[in-house]
């Protein structure tokens, strides 16, 4: 997303050209629900970065997450494509399936037009925004629009 605020770089995406912040979403394989939001982080520092200073502490023992291959290095914490090669067929599938679901979230934060054009006001006010696009996304998941289901069993293996 981009923000308009006085250039830094530590704020500079190459995506963007320009000055941006960008935010961690999590959704739970098994209802599809928002269950974790983080950020603004400043749009230069990688996916991985962020996860490490972020949610896999927040993970219990045995648990782990399902991302894309943004997310390398973290093989006891995330499970990404790079580690399919682990994988059964049926688990691949149902990974995929998994994520899949997740950028459908995502691309529901982009309906809000606040998640991609510049914003004129202030990194809290951005932030606000951004929260309350999640508890109407979340309010539409249960209320109207709900996700598509997906099978998900993890016996362990990675």
């Amino acid at each position: 997303m981009q923000v308009e605020m006085k250039f830094s770089e530590k704020f500079l995406s190459v995506k963007f050209k320009g000055n941006g912040v960008k935010y961690e979403i999590g959704v739970c394989i098994l209802t599809g629900n928002i269950v974790w939001i983080h950020g603004p982080i400043r749009a230069g520092l990688n996916d991985i970065s962020v996860a490490r200073q972020a949610f896999i502490s927040f993970l219990h023992e045995g648990e782990m997450a399902v991302a894309d291959r943004g997310y390398p290095g973290e093989d006891e914490h995330i499970k990404t494509p790079l580690l399919y090669h682990f994988l059964s067929r049926e688990e691949m599938a149902m990974a995929g399936t998994a994520r899949a679901r997740h950028e459908n979230v995502n691309g529901r934060f982009k309906f809000f037009k606040v998640l991609v054009k510049p914003f004129r006001h202030s990194l809290a006010k951005h932030s606000a925004c951004f929260r309350a696009v999640a508890v109407i996304t979340q309010l539409n998941i249960n209320h109207g629009s709900p996700m598509f289901e997906v099978e998900y069993r993890d016996e362990g293996r990675r």
